[in-house]
């Protein structure tokens, strides 16, 4: 066999073993451009693969805020969930398990304000509630005891009590009296090459699935094709079966 039909024999090969990765890349970037429609930012699945093998405390143990409570309790917001340690002994808030968490507050009457990837929590002790859908980023305690939460979707709530949130004016005066882009995140190059590789650049944020489909549909067209032709080619060169009793050369 000559160099040029040994290339083309480990192309064909490398062809179908690549395939596998290029279905996972592209099925996980449909997946991801559309988690907001699947659900799956809420849903929990095993850790069983190798790369999460002992990392249980590594996923709960990247801490986001604390907050120490009237009652003394010491709530680590993490990105495993919500913890509260009580007499040197923690324990995840069931209501919160496996939900990031990135913020903390305290609010009127002893209660505690959580933001979390699911929205705003509202919780005394072991009682936890969700009292706003969302995505929520950030809670701060005012001097007057309100709470102030940011909202991805929703811009700035505030609350007097915990439970009932409203727009916040304070917060929109004040970004309303900047100057035009003076919140806006500077374009680095590391930036723009991330937004040309998800589509955000060219199509913005709700758009972005836009590319990502047209992109991972393309690998997709291309693993699958490549992946068929293989298989006919192989099948081609097999030999062909004579019929019993029919010798070679006979007619």
């Amino acid at each position: 066999m000559g160099f040029s039909a040994r290339w083309r024999t480990w192309h064909r090969w490398a062809g179908v073993v690549l395939a596998l990765p290029v279905l996972v890349a592209a099925c996980t970037a449909i997946a991801t451009a559309h988690r907001k429609t699947l659900g799956s930012d809420e849903m929990i699945v095993a850790a069983w693969l190798p790369a999460y093998a002992g990392a249980g405390r590594a996923a709960g143990g990247d801490v986001r805020a604390s907050l120490i409570a009237a009652d003394g309790t010491v709530f680590l917001a993490t990105q495993g969930g919500l913890f509260a340690t009580r007499a040197g002994r923690a324990a995840p808030i069931e209501a919160l398990a496996g939900v990031p968490v990135r913020g903390l507050a305290p609010a009127p009457g002893g209660a505690v304000v959580a933001a979390a990837r699911s929205g705003i929590w509202l919780g005394r002790g072991d009682d936890w509630q969700r009292v706003v859908k969302g995505e929520a980023w950030s809670a701060a305690a005012r001097a007057d005891g309100s709470v102030v939460v940011a909202l991805r979707d929703q811009g700035l709530l505030v609350s007097a009590d915990g439970r009932n949130w409203r727009p916040d004016p304070v917060g929109a005066a004040a970004f309303a009296s900047l100057p035009p882009g003076a919140a806006a995140q500077p374009l680095t190059l590391a930036r723009l090459l991330i937004d040309l590789h998800t589509g955000k650049a060219l199509f913005g944020k709700d758009g972005e699935w836009l590319w990502i489909d047209a992109v991972a549909g393309s690998l997709l067209f291309l693993a699958g094709t490549g992946a068929y032709l293989w298989w006919r080619h192989r099948r081609q060169r097999r030999p062909r079966q004579l019929p019993a009793g029919l010798a070679v050369g006979e007619t």
